[in-house]
């Protein structure tokens, strides 16, 4: 098993996508995405960990090392099902495992409905579904996405005057790190810049979706999905947030593995690797 990641470019329409590897070469290919703001350094953990696996862990356009969109390019996430098919393609996967945390749980279930006859297993880690809006709120979505933009514009990252400092900002807010788990985010997300630190990841990222998919449009992403799915919660309550979604899944196991919404980076993570090992 690799222990160091080998670092990989792969490249998608102009951007390209950096990526890490762990595990048996020879392994069941699985590609990883991550979550919002973070990178795939969140799967170092699990890489090193996971058995009889070739995991190839994605940075998202926008975050880690990976390019940033271009200046009036967007972050919805069905974007990202290109990517990975591209970085497919690029390695030679006619069939393959998903794995993905948070927002790229999202967007691997997408993924997953878009090319079911590419994907063998879909293994998720605290959120299955996006969120969705009905119809009748797309218009306002669209204009808060734009006057977001707008107040937005030629905003910059804010340059952090230590690695302590940036590191405070991801210790709270909407999805928190702890003090196990960010270094791995920090690590590849951050860069020294004059002054001190910043982000890598592209301000954009922070603008509000143009457009969010209705539960019905979700609903028919959900029912294509042929593979088994494995969705792994940090707590059972979370499964509120899958809108009902689960029940159209033709095969679908929900687990629960307590602990915060970066559990796979946590104390879990063994338990997690156990429950994939054995799902992958």
């Amino acid at each position: 098993m690799t222990q160091k990641p080998i670092e990989h470019v792969f490249h998608y329409d102009g951007l390209d996508i950096a990526a890490q590897e762990w595990g048996d070469p020879n392994g069941t290919p699985v590609l990883a995405l991550h979550g919002w703001l973070d990178n795939c350094g969140s799967f170092a953990p699990l890489g090193v960990l996971l058995n009889k696996v070739r995991l190839i862990a994605l940075d998202a356009p926008g975050h880690g090392l990976s390019s940033h969109r271009s200046a009036d390019g967007t972050y919805n996430i069905w974007q990202d099902v290109a990517v990975i098919y591209a970085v497919a393609e690029q390695l030679g996967w006619s069939k393959f495992s998903l794995l993905g945390h948070s927002r790229g749980a999202m967007v691997c279930t997408l993924a997953a409905g878009t090319f079911p006859d590419r994907i063998t297993h879909l293994a998720l880690l605290d959120t299955f579904v996006p969120l969705v809006i009905e119809s009748q709120e797309q218009p306002e979505q669209l204009a808060r996405s734009i006057l977001d933009r707008r107040k937005r514009h030629d905003r910059t990252a804010r340059v952090y005057p230590s690695i302590e400092a940036l590191l405070a900002t991801r210790l709270g807010g909407v999805t928190p790190l702890s003090k196990l788990s960010a270094p791995y985010i920090v690590a590849r997300g951050m860069e020294a810049v004059e002054g001190g630190y910043r982000w890598r990841s592209d301000e954009k990222l922070k603008i509000a979706s143009e457009i969010k998919l209705t539960s019905e449009s979700v609903k028919s992403f959900v029912k294509r999905i042929t593979c088994p799915i494995l969705l792994l919660l940090s707590d059972i309550e979370r499964i509120n947030r899958c809108y009902g979604m689960e029940a159209f899944a033709n095969d679908i196991s929900v687990r629960e593995i307590k602990g915060g919404h970066h559990f796979h980076m946590e104390e879990q993570v063994s338990d997690v690797a156990s429950e994939l090992d054995h799902f992958l």
